[in-house]
């Protein structure tokens, strides 16, 4: 994409954007007038002609109609990085894709493999869109995890960066331990650094080599997201998964054929989209990393006992159910449809498009096409179809990539320039006309 026209997706006037949610709070404020205009009128025309049932018909459908539209039965799902930034940058025209959208009390969510806590999240975005996102409406990478209670107990090792020890509690692990603390209790486990052989060498000749004594075993690993320095966390991680949590007990042969201590990972992103004119290496970078090392290490794949983030389809459950409880705490109708919006096939489009398929599913239990575990709690899921949209801001580039047609996963319901023309799309679907109008 050319400087000039992907400064045309990225910069769009403030005037125009208030004149986008202008129409939409007018649209919204005359459609109520017109109900409660026609709701008198035909009152009385009805009692004076109470045989007109066919007109008494279209009238009602019609009033159905325009109630449809004060109380949306949808809900739109949105990536973040790719559709609402652009890596530090802010895409303009989400400001008024969103706010159309929220004016109009559609239930919106913001659904990204970001690992961090969901109040700053939201913070950042509420200051960006100029209206208020609640930690409720936003689904990082780890939230799912918030269900995964059965390892909450568990003495678990949290892989990631930044303030991931205080996200793992948030979502509710009670016992956490980090890469770092492991090092400090074995320190000759981290040789990559050649510092840290010469620390090591001063160590034994003045003290010989010093474990922690009271170094707890670790149950269980859960990867949040990639860490600062991969190849300590790749070395640490893959000697836990060898020694069943705990580097002081070695197995005599690393390809034994047993099961390693349970893996939880969120986040399998190969790359996303930032600043730089190519993508970057995300979280599945790292896990590939792991996998691949352990493999050669133990002879036996590295099995995940849970995986969250997108594309898996517990993510997409989850954001269901926090838009069935905004629509219930506003009074409107269950969501029935739901469109997603993001801007990389092969997790955005891919996971959309398995999570409209479980959707489809008549049978119960509904089966996982990712082969990972979904909420056990149905309570808030009440969708039938889910539409995935795919935008040109982020990975996907029409001028640099093609969408794989052979491959029915990656292929949207539909593709938009940008964030604002998909929300047009959904509007125009669900009643709209291209503007926002009625």
């Amino acid at each position: 994409m050319n400087n000039e026209s992907e400064d045309s997706i990225i910069i769009t006037s403030s005037i125009e954007a208030e004149q986008e949610i202008m129409t939409v709070t007018i649209t919204t404020q005359t459609i109520k007038t017109s109900v409660s205009r026609k709701l008198k009128k035909k009152k009385d025309v009805f009692k004076k002609d109470w045989l007109n049932i066919k007109e008494y018909s279209s009238w009602l459908q019609e009033i159905k109609i325009m109630l449809h539209k004060l109380n949306p039965n949808f809900a739109c799902f949105f990536d973040v990085d790719g559709v609402i930034t652009k890596g530090p940058n802010f895409i303009a025209v989400a400001k008024p894709a969103i706010q159309m959208l929220i004016q109009l009390k559609v239930p919106v969510i913001f659904v990204s493999n970001t690992c961090m806590l969901e109040s700053e999240k939201a913070k950042q975005l509420s200051a960006v869109l100029g209206v208020t996102i609640h930690p409720e409406q936003v689904v990082l990478a780890q939230t799912p995890m918030k269900t995964l209670t059965d390892f909450h107990n568990k003495h678990v090792l949290i892989s990631g960066q930044g303030s991931s020890e205080e996200i793992a509690k948030m979502i509710g692990f009670k016992s956490v331990t980090t890469v770092e603390k492991v090092c400090e209790a074995f320190p000759e486990l981290d040789m990559v650094d050649h510092m840290n052989r010469v620390r090591l060498s001063e160590m034994i000749r003045t003290q010989g080599l010093v474990h922690d004594e009271n170094f707890r075993p670790v149950d269980a690993i859960v990867l949040l997201g990639e860490p600062v320095q991969w190849e300590r966390a790749l070395q640490v991680i893959t000697d836990l998964l060898l020694t069943d949590g705990n580097p002081a007990i070695v197995p005599s042969e690393f390809n034994i054929d047993h099961d390693h201590i349970p893996v939880i990972a969120c986040n399998r992103d190969l790359v996303f989209k930032a600043a730089a004119d190519l993508p970057r290496f995300g979280h599945g970078a790292f896990l590939t990393c792991l996998e691949t090392l352990y493999k050669n290490l133990s002879g036996n794949d590295l099995k995940y006992t849970a995986f969250v983030g997108k594309p898996y389809e517990i993510s997409y459950q989850y954001a269901e159910a926090m838009a069935n409880k905004i629509a219930l705490a506003n009074g409107q109708p269950k969501v029935e449809k739901i469109y997603f919006v993001g801007d990389n096939p092969d997790v955005d489009i891919v996971g959309a498009n398995m999570y409209n398929n479980i959707l489809k599913q008549t049978t119960l239990p509904k089966i996982s096409l990712s082969g990972y575990s979904l909420l056990s709690d149905t309570t808030f899921l009440s969708a039938t179809a889910c539409d995935s949209i795919l935008v040109c801001t982020g990975v996907y580039d029409p001028k640099k990539h093609k969408i794989d047609g052979k491959n029915p996963w990656k292929l949207p319901t539909n593709i938009a320039l940008d964030v604002l023309e998909a929300v047009k799309y959904v509007l125009s679907k669900e009643g709209c006309t291209g503007n926002g109008n009625y």
